[in-house]
């Protein structure tokens, strides 16, 4: 038989981990509908239905609270895509499947995509404690320019600067939560059929020249 004082402890850590999950979510959606900046600790806990104090229990400031929204988002967004790009068996089968899972994700969280890109882009990564932006970015790109390479070396792309053209590719998909932002009924089946079009025409290899004599 367990223990009182341990089955005390563990149901403490179950409700502090639901309890913080439930913050996270409410910040999640704080920020996806009133931005970074307003996205207040005082918003956030009437949004969870809790006081602010209650925040502060579990999370020091809204600095940390953004910090485990980020790292929350990123990591659930990886364990649905992983798996799917994984599936294909070439770098060009990873590459529509890198974009099918982003795009899929975002229709399936569109409040956890807005929210991350409010951060992003209004500069909510500089707020973090011991946060590098630029090797955050480098982090990012960093899958994708590892396919790029791969599929350069079987001839599946052209011959370009990988680090560019995965610049160009994060560009384009993080640029679809803010459209989903202004338009919930986004068609994310257009935008990832012209994405998808527009992608493979930039990296596909260019056709040869040669002349038959």
């Amino acid at each position: 038989m367990v223990p009182k004082s341990d089955r005390d402890g563990q149901s403490r850590s179950f409700i502090e981990e639901a309890r913080r999950a439930q913050i996270v979510n409410a910040a999640v959606e704080t920020i996806a509908e009133v931005g970074y900046h307003r996205a207040s600790m005082g918003r956030i806990g009437t949004r969870a239905g809790i006081s602010r104090g209650l925040i502060s229990y579990h999370f020091a400031g809204k600095s940390e609270l953004i910090a485990q929204v980020v790292t929350t988002v990123y990591t659930d967004a990886a364990a649905f895509m992983t798996p799917l790009i994984d599936a294909e068996t070439t770098p060009a089968g990873q590459l529509r499947a890198y974009l099918s899972s982003n795009l899929e994700y975002m229709r399936r969280y569109p409040a956890r995509m807005i929210a991350l890109v409010e951060i992003l882009t209004g500069g909510g990564l500089a707020d973090l404690p011991d946060a590098d932006p630029a090797e955050f970015d480098r982090q990012l790109l960093l899958p994708l320019e590892h396919l790029f390479a791969a599929g350069q070396e079987r001839g599946e792309f052209r011959d370009f600067d990988v680090t560019v053209m995965a610049r160009i590719v994060r560009g384009v998909i993080d640029a679809v939560p803010t459209a989903l932002s202004r338009d919930p009924d986004l068609d994310i089946d257009r935008y990832l059929r012209e994405i998808t079009t527009a992608i493979d025409h930039a990296t596909r290899p260019v056709p040869s020249t040669t002349k038959k004599t």
